[in-house]
């Protein structure tokens, strides 16, 4: 099930939906992007991938509130670096102090993003949709391998 993006760019949410039996749960993705088409495309090809968005945010504010009251119900963030003309650094902070992992989805190359001091995967847009499901579940293999 896909959520449904909200026209006063309030944070749209949907349950984690199990997958085939012996295969877990979906893995569960916040989504944030101030450009709704993108950040719908976003989810869309999320959702094709396997994966469950369980929420899509268009601010920052917005991003760090819902970090702030439901990290422990998603498993990674998808996320542009400029919102609107703000830094996504405050909820990159908020994440890392919370071990919860993210990937950034920007226009920007990923040499200019880590020159920015993020070390975050990288998947630059327009984006493959190949290339974004492999850098989501490398973040979780890296999890894995943390454990």
């Amino acid at each position: 099930m896909q959520p449904d993006a909200e026209s006063d760019g309030s944070i749209a949410t949907v349950a984690a939906t199990p997958v085939a039996p012996g295969h877990g749960v979906l893995r569960r993705v916040l989504v944030v992007e101030d450009d709704p088409l993108i950040g719908e495309d976003i989810a869309c090809t999320l959702d094709e991938c396997g994966f469950s968005v369980v929420g899509r945010v268009q601010t920052l504010s917005d991003a760090l509130r819902f970090v702030q009251d439901r990290s422990g119900q998603l498993d990674c963030v998808v996320l542009d670096i400029d919102l609107g003309g703000q830094s996504c650094q405050p909820l990159v902070a908020s994440l890392e102090a919370r071990k919860v992992p993210y990937a950034l989805v920007t226009a920007h190359s990923p040499d200019v993003v880590h020159e920015l001091g993020f070390r975050a995967p990288v998947i630059e847009k327009p984006f493959q949709t190949a290339h974004l499901s492999m850098q989501l579940s490398g973040l979780f293999s890296q999890e894995r391998a943390k454990a």
